[in-house]
């Protein structure tokens, strides 16, 4: 990424609020998840652990696909060379 003038460090710091933002948000999420599960547990006795499978599925295959994404536009040199000479 190219950084200009009084805005360097601004993408990383960006970056880094928003995976921090994600990060925190998810594991409440999954405290929640768990509480809530374990609480259904012990009022009917059963696991319902199995029930967080598909969800979880989804979830691995989302964030594969996110960091492709992120991976592939770090690494590429023809999108570095268009935004730094073209699209001026």
């Amino acid at each position: 990424m190219s950084e200009r003038g009084q805005t360097n460090g601004w993408f990383l710091i960006g970056m880094a609020l928003i995976i921090l933002g994600a990060a925190i948000y998810g594991l409440l999420t999954l405290l929640g998840i768990s509480f809530a599960i374990g609480a259904a547990s012990a009022e009917t006795g059963a696991p319902l652990w199995v029930i967080l499978i598909i969800p979880g599925l989804v979830a691995v295959g989302f964030l594969i696909l996110v960091l492709k994404v992120i991976i592939d536009r770090l690494g590429n040199a023809e999108d570095d060379y268009y935004s730094k000479n073209i699209d001026k």
